[in-house]
């Protein structure tokens, strides 16, 4: 547009050099029509003076036409003649061709600086992100019960803060862990001894009701214990559920010989109701004796088990739980226990059991009765 406006201005003022000011321009005169070159062309800018237009790749300018008077002269009123208005100089059908051809090279060359730098910047920001990413797995495979990791720390920056302070927290918990199985390895070595000796004793003394209660209590201990390290791997992940098909009632029949109690004291509804439940036999009986064994300890009357379809319910009558003692997922704390009501652990290890198993345990109080609900349908 500029060069054009140059171009007009030496159109209007030619000189003896007019061509080769035209050619410094990069501006030639063209053979094309004004006519032509409108019909046929595409108009790309107007201005007072001219118009510019496209044609076959090249651009056009076409000068403006003189301005006519919308009206006729008016009649003479006078007998002499008005000379004629001054010339407006020349307004000759003049079309310039733009001799200047527009290189790609310029414009391809931005858009390739402009992807370059786009390719680093995500580059950079991909290597910031690759220390988050080992650790968001890190943080998985720890979840999973792998402790024994060691993240690459790369830089100085916040990330790798964080991944050097997440490294030593590992290194303390599995230094924690190692520690709590070496000193209940060591409990259960040294319990064990004396219940062998005292089992063995037993053993020595004459029959008599004196010596089967003996054997039955040594024998539960020897049980206990190994349940409790059991509960122990199974709570430190180390142990899975072997789940198959067994009738309630062979569960419950194994149930009361651990709490050595006769299946007379309890109420039972629906044993022949021959429900059959896909569980760890050993891990289930655990779970349901914790509950029978609170039932048959806190209960001011003979607790009551009923055995539906899709759930097992375990009522007894008694004080409600304290509302601290509501989230089974935790251990409970002591603090909120006294000596005469506390559960301990009993809840909690029942609550894993099932929830391992894909079961819920859920608690109601109505009436002056405690129920505790296991509900077999799994959950999704």
């Amino acid at each position: 547009m500029r060069r054009f406006a140059l171009a007009e201005r030496l159109i209007h003022h030619k000189s003896g050099n007019f061509d080769a000011e035209l050619r410094q321009l990069m501006i030639a005169p063209s053979s094309l029509s004004p006519d032509f070159l409108r019909s046929h062309g595409t108009s790309v800018a107007e201005f007072p003076f001219g118009k510019m237009l496209l044609y076959n790749g090249n651009v056009y300018f076409v000068k403006s036409l003189p301005p006519r008077f919308p009206f006729p002269p008016p009649p003479p009123m006078f007998d002499h003649v008005l000379p004629p208005p001054p010339p407006m100089g020349d307004f000759s059908p003049i079309v310039l061709e733009d001799l200047k051809k527009e290189s790609s090279i310029s414009v391809w060359s931005v858009m390739i600086a402009i992807d370059v730098l786009v390719l680093l910047f995500f580059g950079f920001i991909l290597k910031k992100l690759t220390p988050l990413h080992r650790l968001k797995n890190a943080i998985i495979n720890f979840k999973e019960g792998d402790t024994h990791l060691d993240v690459p720390i790369e830089g100085k920056d916040e990330i790798s803060q964080i991944t050097q302070e997440f490294n030593l927290a590992l290194e303390k918990i599995a230094s924690m862990k190692e520690a709590r199985s070496l000193f209940l390895r060591n409990i259960l070595h040294e319990l064990k001894t004396p219940i062998m000796k005292g089992s063995l004793t037993t053993d020595c003394f004459e029959a008599s009701e004196n010596q089967e209660r003996l054997k039955r209590i040594f024998n539960r201990m020897d049980y206990l214990l190994g349940e409790f390290s059991k509960m122990e791997r199974f709570s430190s992940g180390e142990i899975n559920i072997n789940a198959r098909e067994y009738r309630f009632v062979d569960i419950l029949d194994h149930t009361c010989d651990i709490l050595m109690c006769d299946k007379k004291n309890i109420t039972i509804k629906g044993e022949d109701s021959a429900l059959l439940i896909n569980v760890d036999f050993e891990l289930f009986a655990i779970a349901l004796k914790n509950l029978l064994d609170n039932a048959l300890k806190y209960s001011t009357a003979k607790p009551t088990l009923i055995i539906l379809s899709q759930a097992i319910e375990i009522c007894s009558v008694g004080d409600p739980l304290s509302e601290e003692n509501h989230h089974f997922s935790k251990p409970f704390n002591r603090t909120y226990e006294s000596s005469m009501t506390g559960l301990g652990l009993g809840l909690y290890i029942t609550h894993s059991i099932l929830e391992k198993h894909g079961y819920k345990l859920e608690y109601q109080y109505t009436s002056g009765v405690n129920c505790f609900r296991i509900q077999l349908k799994k959950r999704v």
